[in-house]
């Protein structure tokens, strides 16, 4: 590489300049090479230096054996090789016998010091020559530890074409190449000045991350300027400490697909482990992490416990317990932890063994749900407690839990429970979706204050973490035929009371009975089959279906196998549900996946569509076929399923349910463009509000309330509770069953009655918020039964004749069945919109809005798609929009018939349609070029030849990824189309109307 070019200028040299300034030594690879052959990987003297410097204990044979260990080994591939290396650079697991002071001993040999580490030999070096199966490869930037290659670094000009994924596909070339480079290599990086992704050996380009960063007033002091993109990545990447720190803590390797792969940390990651471990270590508590849906949360917690182990950290052998609510989660952290080589991960069975585990002091990692905190008694059934007996499992002052999708589990007596049984232990509590609300704050339950960390979905969608998730409306249109159904309600229950007619008609109406309804899911199944045979299974990819209920699923179920009965599809589809053996129905268990096959189903639709019969060298299936996993309430949170992209969504989900719901579609794999929500029960309101929360633009401030202010009113609360039975003369801890039945008793009067419901309602409010603080379980008797009290009067008091019996519920359903007509799917969205900008998503969909009449739809949708359009070409839209303004004033006047309106509304149509023909007869190649042309079309005579010279001199710039985002890049470009400008117009316009058209390029 010669000095002149705009790679070395641009990217390599200052590259080596930062490196210097990190404290790294430079060496120029084409001038200066201290191996004997280009064959040679490792920097033979460099390395033997440091093992004789970093474990001054070895003799000279030792030397030689511990690099003959590191160089000289047998491997099956490359990754295996790279294990191994990892393995002995991180972990000491090198012991050699040696004879010291007489005795025998095998200490473990460093590679590196992790301890004092400029006591490490730091080196960067350029252009140095590698051995390759083809020509000898020379990548720009090679990083050595103590003579081992531990980074490849590939450098592009800024303005090169696809500089990011040159530099990615030469990485990846080096690797088949140069293999014996890369044994040793524990980060690949591709930069480009003004933008940069790292990776690991093996990874795919999509699998390269971005590294941002929130701080980076230390950059800039120690570069004396601003930093590039590529800047802030190398120093947050190889900046001595953290270098050691990613190598030591921060790789895991595990099997993906019947595969070894290797895993490099995502930003936020680091972040949240060092933030986390920093807290705990100064203040003695722990927090809340609020990692998005997607962003790698059960890794992060590896991260964070390997790190709690280390020695240096200073928690002396911890005991740490990783915390869920469900089985199906607890199986699968469990897994993650064990896929990713964490050392003895024991996953606690019962409640004996959780307390049999955590008897002695010795450090453990334990896997448990939080109903392993539930009291029981000696055949396990559950039992009640009152504070005073609840056991106090341990009072080690080191014993950590770690909390995954707490805003699920932390709110409760179980949650307290657990915080009473594990007195001393501190708590990190991890989620996605955190709850923010005045009675349930999971920010509120983990110590108040910030977030350790915050990673939200909009930030994951901008790294390429998770993909956008786009929503798409297709709305049943129903209508009821009511008079024939007027007239066989009659039929049925014309015998029945004015008030249980009503309240049968209610029940008609209800939200349940619509949803099921069969004329409903029959339009809705024979939509989904279609949307998914056009849009998705051509791409390879899958789809779930979420029912209203267990009901509806086994519905969905039937009409998908009638489709294809009847010849419209060939896709197979399953259910996966829970069963109520007492209750169901025969036809649930013979439809249904069984218990027994549940697991195996639900991790091999998580394989992409090819020969079932197929199995790779450990003997598991590769491919499945099954395209449509049908659920209710399984597998809405937790499931990581890569090759599903769609959600035909039919349950009315709200907030954290919502996000979590939608957020399985949202992984990547390959080329998949985005995750797709398909709404028939119109979320939209929902959705907007959930956004609202989990986007982060709400502040903890804005939802927390004070703990205390909260125990104070609940004491108080509870007084009045207690306070109104006073005069039933009864103790109610004595004598609990005579006080039950009294005050039931007591009850008999409506309006007394709904005072006790009033101040029952306040009380569970205070004792909702102030949970799982140990102050509130003294209250747990007086919950127990106060509610109780509740129940026995409500089945003591209702008025009977107004009950509706299961039979007269079919009866309903039927009519409804029967009676309930859905004529097909309506959307107003043209094409799907994005649900991450919470604004846009809100303005996007009040504007599809319309009124029943065909006149208002028509308006509406060419009101969506200019308003849409407008700002990627003004001059064009405007007038359009304009005139779409004028007509429908004139419409309300009675100016022009409704004939005349639909005339124009397609003439309106008929030139958005043809706009690109237009372009492409003036010689227009893309939409930003004809926007240009039609803004300067009205000031400009010349105004094509002068639109050609302004794409001309900006070609350079457009081809650099990701310019938007660009300064030095826009700057650039702004100044190239001045230069096109000048003598074309008045001077005093050409800034304007430069600033005006980079904006207009980058809207398109």
């Amino acid at each position: 590489m010669t000095s002149q070019t705009p790679e070395f200028l641009k990217s390599e040299l200052p590259a080596i300049q930062l490196f210097q300034k990190l404290g790294y030594t430079y060496l120029n690879g084409a001038q200066d090479d201290e191996r004997a052959s280009i064959n040679e990987a490792i920097l033979e003297d460099r390395l033997k230096s440091a093992i004789k410097r970093i474990n001054p204990w070895l003799n000279e044979n030792n030397v030689k054996n511990a690099f003959k260990e590191i160089t000289s080994f047998a491997s099956a591939s490359l990754m295996e090789a790279n294990e191994i290396i990892h393995k002995l650079i991180s972990t000491q697991a090198y012991t050699p016998k040696q004879i010291i002071d007489g005795k025998k001993t095998y200490h473990g040999v460093a590679f590196i010091d992790f301890e004092n580490i400029e006591n490490n030999d730091f080196l960067v070096v350029n252009q140095m020559k590698f051995k390759g199966l083809e020509k000898n490869s020379i990548p720009d930037l090679v990083v050595f530890i103590n003579g081992m290659p531990l980074a490849v670094i590939e450098c592009k000009s800024p303005k090169a074409q696809g500089a990011e994924a040159e530099a990615i596909s030469d990485l990846r070339y080096y690797q088949i190449n140069s293999e014996k480079l890369f044994r040793y290599n524990q980060v690949c990086a591709g930069i480009y000045k003004v933008g940069g992704r790292y990776g690991a050996i093996g990874a795919k380009e999509e699998h390269y991350q971005v590294y941002r960063s929130e701080d980076t007033k230390s950059l800039e002091a120690l570069l004396e300027s601003k930093p590039t993109a590529q800047d802030i990545l190398l120093y947050n990447l190889f900046n001595k400490e953290r270098f050691l720190d990613v190598i030591r803590n921060f790789i895991i390797y595990q099997v993906s697909e019947g595969s070894k792969v290797k895993i490099l940390p995502r930003y936020q990651q680091i972040r949240a482990t060092n933030k986390t471990i920093h807290k705990l270590q100064t203040d003695n508590e722990g927090g809340v992490v609020w990692h998005t849906q997607g962003s790698g949360k059960s890794i992060t917690m590896v991260y964070l416990a390997t790190k709690m182990r280390r020695e240096e950290s200073g928690f002396k052998n911890p005991t740490i317990i990783i915390l869920t609510d469900r089985t199906d989660l607890d199986d699968q952290i469990s897994r993650t932890f064990h896929r990713c080589g964490f050392q003895n991960p024991i996953q606690a069975t019962s409640v004996r063994h959780l307390k049999k585990l955590l008897e002695d002091d010795y450090g453990k990692t334990i896997m448990t749900t939080i109903q392993k905190f539930q009291e029981t008694d000696d055949e396990g059934n559950i039992i009640k407690v009152s504070k005073e007996e609840i056991e106090v499992v341990s009072e080690k002052e080191n014993l950590f839990v770690m909390v995954d999708e707490a805003h699920r589990t932390q709110y409760g007596f179980l949650a307290g429970f657990m915080r009473k049984a594990l007195k001393n232990a501190k708590f990190i509590a991890f989620t996605g979706t955190p709850i923010d609300t005045e009675q349930k704050s999971t920010l509120g339950k983990f110590y108040g204050g910030k977030y350790l960390d915050v990673y939200n979905i909009k930030q994951s969608v901008e790294d390429g973490a998770t993909l956008p998730i786009l929503y798409e409306d297709c709305i049943p249109d129903l209508y009821v035929e009511k008079e024939l159904l007027e007239k066989q309600f009659k039929y049925y229950f014309e015998n029945e009371s004015e008030q249980k007619q009503a309240k049968l008609k209610q029940e008609a109406t209800s939200l349940k009975k619509q949803m099921t309804a069969k004329q409903r899911i029959k339009r809705i199944a024979e939509h989904i089959i279609n949307h998914y045979k056009n849009k998705i299974y051509p791409d390879g990819y899958k789809g779930m279906v979420v029912c209203y209920n267990r009901q509806s699923a086994i519905a969905y179920k039937k009409a998908f196998d009638k489709l294809k009965e009847a010849g419209k599809h060939g896709f197979s589809s399953k259910i996966v549900m829970s069963f109520s053996p007492k209750k169901d129905p025969a036809e649930y268990t013979q439809i249904a996946t069984p218990d027994t096959e549940i697991k195996q189903v639900i991790e091999d639709f998580k394989l992409p569509f090819g020969d079932g019969s197929i199995l790779n060298k450990a003997g598991k299936k590769q491919f499945n076929n099954d395209a449509l996993m049908i659920v209710s309430d399984m597998l809405l949170t937790g499931y990581d399923v890569p090759v599903a992209m769609v959600m035909y969504l039919d349950k009315p989900l709200k907030a954290h349910s919502l996000l979590q719901a939608i957020a399985r579609v949202n992984r990547t794999r390959g080329s998949k463009p985005a995750g797709l929500i398909v709404d028939y029960c119109g979320i939209t309101d929902h959705l907007v509000a959930a956004m609202e929360i989990f986007s982060g633009e709400l502040e903890p401030g804005d939802v927390m309330v004070n703990i205390s202010e909260e125990i104070t009113k609940l004491k108080l609360r509870h007084n009045r509770l207690v306070a109104f039975f006073q005069g039933l003369g009864i103790n109610r801890i004595k004598q609990r069953q005579e006080y039950v039945d009294k005050a039931v008793h007591y009850l008999e009067p409506e309006d007394i009655r709904d005072n006790f419901k009033e101040l029952l309602k306040k009380f569970n409010t205070s004792l909702n918020i102030v949970l799982p603080d140990e102050s509130a379980l003294e209250y747990k008797d007086d919950f127990s039964l106060f509610n109780e009290i509740r129940l026995e009067a409500a089945n003591a008091y209702v008025d009977k004749s107004l009950r509706i019996s299961k039979d007269e519920s079919k009866k309903l359903q039927s009519l409804i069945d029967e009676h309930l007509r859905a004529k097909g799917i309506v959307s107003l969205l043209d094409e799907p919109v994005s649900i991450i900008d919470v604004e846009k998503f809100q303005e996007e969909i009040d504007n599809t809005k319309s009124g029943k009449s065909k006149e208002l739809k028509i308006s509406n949708r060419l009101r969506h798609k200019i308003k849409v359009e407008i700002d990627n070409n003004p001059d064009f839209y405007g007038p359009l929009a304009d005139k779409l303004e004028e007509l429908i004033e004139m419409r309300k006047k009675n100016q022009i018939t409704q004939v005349e309106l639909f005339m124009e509304f397609d003439q309106i149509q008929l030139k958005i349609v043809n706009k690109n023909k237009e372009a492409e007869s003036m010689g227009f190649k893309s939409d930003r070029e004809f926007a240009v042309y039609k803004t300067l079309e009205h000031t400009l005579d010349d105004a094509k030849g002068i639109t050609g010279q302004i794409f001309d001199g900006i070609q350079e710039e457009l081809s650099i990824t990701e310019w938007q985002a660009k300064t030095e890049v826009k700057k650039s470009m702004r100044k190239n189309i001045k230069n096109v400008l000048r003598g074309k117009m008045e001077p005093k316009d050409i800034q304007s109307t430069t600033v005006s058209l980079v904006d207009l390029i980058k809207r398109n």
